[in-house]
């Protein structure tokens, strides 16, 4: 499904990953696990397109994704949640779910905001409050829910338990 060969990205002059290799295959869940600073998150930005790869090969589903913008790559049906919950604070939590149909707004008519609701009932009650007044586990279920939203083929999490209070994230790693 993912496949990563000899991949490497960094910022500028500095080279943060260096000849990456991996792959994902259907219905398998990877973790990247390893130290501040590793380059997890780098890695993620750069298979959705937010940071460019200096070189090496990314595909999905046999496709090549190397150097997409990050809306390509999810219309190709990729989803990446960044670390930390993060949201738009200042828009309600509805507002926030529909951003992730941003690629294809026509995606909202398959009642894929009730699915969502299902699965984060917290959600569906804060559906008009502002996000910036959620907790961050609130927080973090709005944010996988918004690239929930695409329907993605595959979701990458970048340290989905990150400012969770504990009792919450084993509600969101059952979700997961």
């Amino acid at each position: 499904m993912l496949e990563i060969n000899n991949l490497n990205s960094g910022y500028g002059k500095v080279s943060v990953l260096r000849n990456v290799t991996f792959h994902v295959d259907q219905d398998e869940m990877v973790a990247i696990i390893g130290p501040n600073g590793a380059g997890k998150s780098t890695l993620l930005k750069t298979i959705s397109g937010l940071v460019r790869a200096q070189s090496g090969e990314v595909k999905f589903e046999n496709d090549s994704i190397f150097c997409l913008s990050p809306d390509q790559v999810v219309r190709r049906g990729l989803a990446y949640v960044p670390e930390g919950g993060r949201v738009f604070p200042n828009m309600t939590v509805l507002e926030n779910l529909m951003m992730g149909a941003y690629s294809n707004p026509g995606i909202l008519k398959t009642g894929i905001l009730d699915e969502i609701y299902t699965l984060f009932p917290i959600l569906k009650n804060r559906s008009a409050q502002f996000a910036r007044t959620l907790s961050g586990g609130e927080r973090q279920m709005l944010a996988i829910g918004r690239g929930l939203v695409s329907r993605p083929k595959l979701i990458m999490l970048d340290e989905p338990s990150l400012g969770v209070a504990p009792k919450l994230v084993d509600e969101i790693y059952e979700k997961i």
